[in-house]
């Protein structure tokens, strides 16, 4: 990575995580809506589910997260508000776009920001 590197900005973390949920989800559809059910509607099983903890845990710098608390997550909006507020809450820190790009890759697909 280099120095150059944009960190992206606290806007831009809502679209990042549900890009990221889209991206590991099992059951491929094109458009994220907060209300989506990870198992129901993405076909989320726990490999997979585990796979998007680790990837969002290393993009963000978070520590994992207690098995409560990641049990208490069904939907696409509930990933979306806890990395949100483990952000706020001053856990972990915001990627730049070197580190999003290595994790798009991973899965073929290039990271571009909806425009606002």
């Amino acid at each position: 990575m280099t120095d150059s590197s944009t960190v992206i900005d606290s806007g831009s973390v809502e679209e990042l995580v549900s890009r990221l949920v889209l991206l590991v989800a099992p059951q491929k559809n094109e458009d994220s809506r907060p209300e989506q059910r990870l198992i129901s509607e993405l076909g989320y099983h726990s490999l997979a589910l585990a796979e998007l903890a680790f990837t969002l845990e290393d993009l963000f710098g978070l520590d994992p997260l207690p098995p409560e608390k990641a049990m208490s997550l069904e939907s696409v909006g509930d990933v979306t508000g806890l990395i949100a507020a483990e952000l706020e809450g001053g856990a972990g820190h915001l990627p730049n776009d070197d580190d999003i790009q290595l994790i798009f890759a991973r899965y073929g697909v290039e990271w571009a920001p909806q425009a606002a």
